[in-house]
């Protein structure tokens, strides 16, 4: 069992820049005075990442090393798409599963994987990069684990979106 936290993504939380997360309102009444239906609060978190900032993230421990992993936008797809392509004659499926893990790990304990200097980097570039790093320096065990865990934040993102929709649909 691996010792899993979830929380937000913030792509502006980078060094020199200030995330800016609006900060939760009270809960919503009613015409009568009585509470709106609400989600279960252990969704609170993923629903403030996914609401505020389209993402979410997981950490989680393997083989004595701490990953933290993201969710993907869709530029991050694209650009994973345009990775695989290369592989379109054999070999797309590994590619991809690399590509997807190469772009969803955000730090290895602690340490960002490599990418482009500067800040107008071309994304797609940049997951080149990142793939090709990661097709070069982790073996199979490892990518397979971390894209089991991406496939798990997937599924988080999914249940908490569920609980969104029968917590603040239709009233009967």
């Amino acid at each position: 069992m691996t010792d899993t936290t979830y929380g937000t993504y913030d792509p502006a939380d980078r060094p020199g820049r200030k995330a800016t997360t609006p900060e939760p309102s009270a809960p919503l009444k009613g015409a009568d005075g009585t509470d709106l239906p609400s989600f279960d609060q252990g969704y609170a978190e993923p629903f403030k990442g996914l609401t505020y900032l389209g993402a979410l993230t997981k950490e989680f421990s393997w083989l004595g090393h701490t990953f933290v992993i993201r969710t993907l936008g869709l530029d991050d797809q694209l650009a994973i798409a345009q990775v695989a392509a290369k592989y379109k004659d054999g070999g797309e499926q590994l590619a991809y599963t690399t590509a997807v893990v190469a772009m969803c790990v955000d730090s290895v304990d602690g340490e960002s994987l490599p990418s482009p200097y500067g800040e107008d980097q071309d994304l797609a570039e940049w997951a080149h990069r990142r793939f090709g790093y990661v097709k070069a320096n982790w073996y199979q065990p490892t990518i397979n684990r971390v894209w089991q865990e991406y496939l798990e934040l997937e599924d988080k993102v999914a249940e908490v979106v569920e609980a969104m929709g029968k917590a603040f649909g239709p009233a009967a």
